[in-house]
């Protein structure tokens, strides 16, 4: 499908809209339409139709129009009764009827007798909505209340179910960096300790529907907006026990719905009922119910670590109806007020206490210290046979054996030791220190050679409370108030005690105290002005704390918060006032010492308010919406760990290898050749930055959407979706103007002010969004058990959580400079020490850089600093959603579907560098020529999208029902957004070649070529009350009756991933299939097939970076397969009532104890490792549990 006209389709709808009627902000209500007729198939007018809520007790009626049409919206979801009555007829009384999320249930009441003797009513018992849509085109599942808590997931995370829906994958973290993989690794996934997956039950919720991003998703609870804005995900997250069910949209979504070009996912929470019913639950894994990881130690074999999990998953839910006894005894009325068919309660809790070593949750247990020899000097070990080239600073190259050190001169050293080296000078008093600062190793060899095993303890508690009142019989309204506290200390890589020199050093990512809360209140308010008028009035306001205490900063692991000054340095620290190190890096070619210090404190507060309102006009054979979503985000942010820390970093290479950060230029005065050495020795680093985020910031940015919808039944067979939705996301402001952009043609910053060039947002709005909906569903075949459904949509969406704040540049009080001092000295300020470093001055910073300048300030970018520039012209992005599906309800209650859905994506989100880098894969650009790092947010990549998705839906009769679905699928595209690495923030996800980025155009991160799903929930057919052995006695039932088996199945192609050198990609020069030998090492890839890019990136400097001629994404990891079930026993117990159950489960995940991988180690520079794939999602657990049901 070729790039669609937007202002075709605006201007078609609107013309349609006008000669037709005329649509609803975001809700989670659904209506019954329908159809009364006589026995001879004679429609009948004003037939009176009531529809009662079996729960509440509300009713609502309606009378049937000329053409014997009705229709009554705005329906909780729940189940109904639906009553038809007409003068002359026996009344129909459909007694069960269910009313799912944003569903429009049809149905055809046929008057089959006439009044008479005996009973006037005709009463239907089965639930006989159609399975079918006949009425919708848009594309979506619903997930009912019973599967969130009765199938296997998990965590208890439900959103892992909007996987059952055809076209949503789960992405694995190699896929989405920095989002992570939603806490499904249990080793060396990348993301896996991402700040969105360490409290999944509040943020692991990253999927990614039909190729989208996984930012570009909507979520809502109670039809109010539930997203958070730091990662995209969900911010208030429900007890699963307390969801009534989710509907997940995916392609062609009503007017009513926006903002999203991946999935639109409704959560609607339980409510009370005139009866009292509730929950009680224990969950519990333990070690000895999981299986070993298969992971490889770091001599290739097998470890079979086992994790040591010991979670306990607990809580409650109850509801009903609200009483209010009235004091005293003997009272003929004993409640002051009873809430029966009027007000509702429902009360829901949770928690969990877990611990976990770090290498069961998300990491590999061994990491690497330097060695006693090399901490006095000694570097024969890495003497390891065969010769080497090496590139000398001064021009020139010489060969010596492989892993040999050299002199300044760039001699070899004799022996490899430092000792023998007479210009090496003595060593740096800090770098030794630090070094022996590490705990020695604990397993043979200079690789992965320190055991560790970090334990970690979180908490989660949560509460939600919901009330529900009904004013009469056409006025309601509804409240509710949810709350979560998470909290998680990890211990560090290197226990307490464990430092030779006694100064032990905080290492480990995430190592710390870590916080992440949620709050938020949900009004509504529903008014039925007349049968066919209804407004539904929302708001709501959600808030999101995530926040990271590192150890040294008023942390609990116990950390000398002097260990800086214990080492030798007074300075070394950055941030003057911060306890603890700067983060320092040692990195080799092919294995880097472990990180040690850390960046500082991370804090992020997320304020969200929603607003919308509704009306629904039923006329004629149309159902009429129009409404408004208005939602406003403050962000407030202070990120001690954006660019370079507040403690500062500092970064040790080499040149041996390709050192992928391009900082050292051949072995000479600043490069022996070892990382280690280079440190020891207290060479110049390659890498040093520091950055004081200033604030905290506040920013404040607006969604506001407005729309029209007519469902319009043109005949019986055909019905239009037809509607329009405007949309605009305004760029940010800062509360003090805090903001400052940078204008890459005259080289100057502009700080934000109601006089400066773009105003207080620095940028202008897109107000150009107009996107039309049309979809069509025709059922004019075999007796309607045959629909043909299609529809296109053009959906603007928002990727705010990608773009990079303004408030990282200079003149916002935030300092903010990095510079690489080996190759180009130039960059660093004029302070900068040259020579060996001195590690005890720390580093230094140009007078003046944190000042904040006064709005409208425009002055020139200083050099040395790393560089925001968001395009101050920015367009927003949109898809275009189309699809055409056939469903066929081919027996009672089966469903069989296959549709094409595809979509085209524009205007997306890039972090792209335009400075000049010379960094080989993600160079700058060179569009700003003095300035390394400019990092620029522009909106110019693009996605395409095709697949054909099948689907077979047994709906729960007979104590059965399943969901299988398959979907064949190919997405494209040139950029994988602003989220591909790790950190608090958006990632520079540049193109290796930025002046040809098409050159990037290959298969998307996203692409998931072949998924199938399966899930059942089967209440086993034997027992009391069941098909078989019914009237058994209760004693046997105790042993054969009550089981229930329900499963998930997940079979999906691996992750694709790129073969690079140093972040570049490379040459193909022979076949990338292993050898014989390398397979049975574990690897998937022949190293020999590939050679270091060679094609320069600039025609100008072919000494520059480089690019290889390998494409993008032309490998896939291992198919991951994955079988989850439990097996639940009932016991009833019916003496106390005839709903009380206690069920005791077993749950398995990962049954066959698949080792399903990610993607493989696949930089050519590590030869040690290449192909080679340690990275391990879930190994099989079995959980316990006991749940009692009221």
């Amino acid at each position: 499908m070729n790039y669609l006209s937007k202002s075709f389709f605006s201007s078609l709808v609107i013309s349609i809209l006008l000669f037709s009627a005329v649509a609803i902000a975001q809700s989670n209500k659904g209506s019954i339409v329908g159809t009364v007729s006589d026995p001879s198939g004679a429609l009948v007018p004003n037939a009176k139709v009531t529809v009662t809520n079996k729960a509440t007790g509300g009713t609502r009626e309606v009378t049937s129009n000329a053409s014997g049409e009705f229709s009554v919206s705005n329906l909780d979801p729940g189940n109904y009764s639906v009553k038809v009555e007409a003068s002359g007829f026996k009344s129909i009384l459909l007694s069960s009827l269910t009313v799912e999320t944003n569903a429009r249930v049809p149905i055809a009441a046929v008057f089959t007798e006439v009044a008479g003797t005996g009973t006037n009513v005709v009463e239907v018992t089965a639930d006989s909505a159609p399975l079918v849509e006949s009425e919708t085109s848009v594309r979506g599942d619903l997930i009912t209340g019973r599967e969130v808590t009765d199938l296997p997931i998990p965590q208890r995370n439900f959103t892992l179910l909007a996987g059952l829906s055809p076209g949503v994958t789960r992405p694995s973290a190699a896929s989405v960096g920095v989002l992570g993989g939603g806490g499904n690794f249990v080793n060396g996934g990348p993301g896996a300790s991402s700040e969105s997956t360490r409290f999944r039950e509040s943020g692991g919720s990253v999927i990614s529907a039909n190729g989208a991003r996984v930012t570009q998703n909507n979520f809502s609870l109670d039809g109010v907006d539930n997203n958070e804005s730091q990662f995209g995900q969900i911010a208030v997250y429900p007890n699963p026990d307390a969801i009534a069910e989710f509907k997940i949209e995916t392609s062609v979504p009503s007017a009513e719905s926006g903002r999203a070009a991946g999935a639109i996912i409704s959560t609607t929470f339980k409510s009370g009922g005139n009866e009292f019913h509730g929950t009680i639950f224990e969950n519990y894994q333990g070690r000895f119910l999981s299986a070993g990881a298969a992971q490889f130690d770091e001599n290739g074999a097998n470890s079979g670590n086992n994790p040591n999990y010991v979670t306990h998953n607990y809580g409650g839910t109850v509801g009903g109806p609200i009483f209010f006894p009235r004091p005293g005894i003997n009272n003929k009325d004993p409640f002051f007020y009873d809430g029966r068919n009027r007000s509702f309660f429902f009360v829901s809790v949770a928690g969990q206490r877990n611990g976990t070593p770090a290498f069961g949750g998300g990491e590999f247990p061994f990491v690497t210290v330097p060695t006693a020899a090399m901490r006095a000097g000694d570097f024969s070990e890495l003497l390891t046979g065969g010769n080497t080239t090496y590139n000398l600073a001064g021009g020139g190259q010489v060969v010596a054996p492989t892993g040999t050190i050299f002199a300044p001169d760039g001699t070899p050293i004799p022996g490899n030791n430092l000792a023998n080296c007479a210009t090496c000078g003595a060593f740096s008093v800090y770098g030794s220190n630090l070094l022996n600062a590490y705990p020695l190793p604990t397993e043979a060899g200079f690789i992965n050679n320190y055991r560790r095993n970090r334990a970690e303890r979180s908490t989660v508690d949560s509460y939600d409370v919901k009330i529900d009142h009904r004013i009469n019989d056409s006025n309601t309204i509804f409240g509710r108030y949810s709350r979560a506290k998470n909290s998680r200390i990890r211990d560090n890589n290197f226990p307490l005690g464990t430092s030779p020199n006694g100064n032990d050093l905080p290492s480990g990512f995430g190592a710390g105290d870590e916080f992440g809360n949620s709050r938020g209140i949900t009004l509504g308010a529903t008014q039925i002005f007349s049968p066919t008028v209804v407004n539904d009035m929302r708001a709501g306001w959600t808030k999101v704390q995530i926040g990271i205490n590192n150890p040294g900063i008023n942390g609990s692991l116990g950390f000398n918060p002097g260990v800086d000054a214990a080492l030798g340095s007074t300075n070394i620290n950055a941030c003057g006032t911060c306890e603890g190190i700067s983060l320092i890096g040692i990195v080799d070619p092919s294995f880097s010492q472990e990180f040690v210090g850390d960046g500082g404190p991370f804090f992020f507060l997320s304020n969200n308010y929603n607003f919308a309102d509704t009306v629904t006009i039923a006329r004629g054979n149309s159902i009429l919406k129009f409404g408004t979503d208005l939602r406003n985000r403050r962000n407030t942010n202070f990120d001690g760990g954006r660019n370079g820390g507040t403690k500062g970093q500092y970064q040790y290479g080499t040149s041996v290898g390709g050192f992928a950060s391009g900082n050292y230029n051949g072995i000479g005065p600043n490069d022996t050749g070892s990382a280690v050495a280079n440190f020891l020795l207290g060479y110049q680093p390659g890498f040093l930055g520091r950055g004081t985020p200033g604030g905290p910031y506040t920013l404040q940015s607006s969604e506001l959407a407005f729309f029209v919808q007519n469902d319009w039944k043109a005949s019986p067979d055909l019905t239009l979706n037809l509607g329009l939705r405007y949309d605009i996301f305004t760029a940010p402001t800062e509360r003090f103007d805090r903001q400052v952009n940078f204008d890459p043609a005259s080289g100057n910053l502009i700080v934000a002010g109601e006089n400066a060039p773009g105003g207080r947002d620095l940028a202008k709005n897109d107000l150009n969004n107009f996107g039309p909906r049309i979809g069509f569903a025709y059922s004019g075949f075999m007796d309607r058990k045959l629909v043909v459904r299609g529809g296109y949509g053009l959906v603007y969406t928002t990727d705010v959580s990608g773009v990079q704040p303004l408030t990282a540049n200079p003149g916002t009080g935030a300092a903010n400079f990095q510079c690489t001092p080996i190759t180009n000295p130039g960059g660093c300020p004029p302070t900068y020490p040259v020579g060996r470093y001195p590690f005890e001055t720390g580093i230094p910073f140009a007078p003046g850089s944190e000042i904040a300048n006064a709005p409208g300030t425009i002055f020139p970018a200083p050099g040395g600093s790393q560089i925001i520039f968001n395009d101050p012209d920015r367009r927003d992005a949109f898809v275009h959603q189309y699809n055409l599906t056939l469903q066929y309800e081919f027996a009672t209650n089966w469903l069989a579907e296959i549709a094409y859905v595809g979509s085209q994506s524009r205007n997306l989100l890039t972090v792209t560098n335009i400075g000049n880098n010379n960094d080989n894969g993600g160079p700058g650009s060179r569009e700003v020529a003095n300035i390394s790092n400019v990092i620029a947010t522009r909106n110019n990549a693009s996605a395409n999208y095709n697949s054909m998705q099948t689907k077979l839906e047994k709906r729960f009769t007979d104590g059965l029902s399943i969901l299988s679905t398959y979907t064949f699928a190919k997405a494209i595209s040139d950029n994988p957004g602003g989220f591909c690495f790790g950190g608090t923030g958006p990632s520079t996800c540049g193109p290796d070649d930025p002046l040809r980025p098409e050159l990037d155009r290959a298969l998307s991160d996203l692409d998931v070529r072949h998924r199938f799903t399966f899930a059942n929930v089967y209440d086993l057919p034997i027992g009391i009350g069941r098909k078989y052995l019914k009237d058994i006695p209760t004693g046997l039932d105790y042993l054969i009756g009550g089981w229930q088996l329900n499963n998930i199945v997940t079979l999906q192609s691996g992750p694709v991933f790129t073969v690079t050198q140093g972040g570049a990609r490379v040459n193909i020069v022979g076949d990338p299939t292993p050898t014989q030998q390398q397979a049975a090492e574990g690897r998937q890839l022949n190293i020999n097939a590939f050679a270091p890019p060679t094609i320069p990136v600039f025609a100008n400097d072919p000494n520059g970076p480089k690019i290889g001629t390998l494409g993008r994404n032309t490998f896939r990891g291992e198919s991951q397969q994955y079988w989850d079930a439990n097996i639940f026993k009932n016991f009833p117990v019916r003496w106390i009532s005839e709903a009380f159950n206690v069920q005791v489960r077993i749950s398995v995940f990962n049954v066959l104890n698949h080792v399903n991988r990610s993607a493989p180690i696949a930089d050519i520079n590590d030869v040690t490792n290449f192909g080679r794939d340690f990275s391990e999602q879930r190994r099989r657990q079995m959980e316990f549990g006991l749940k009692i049901i009221f």
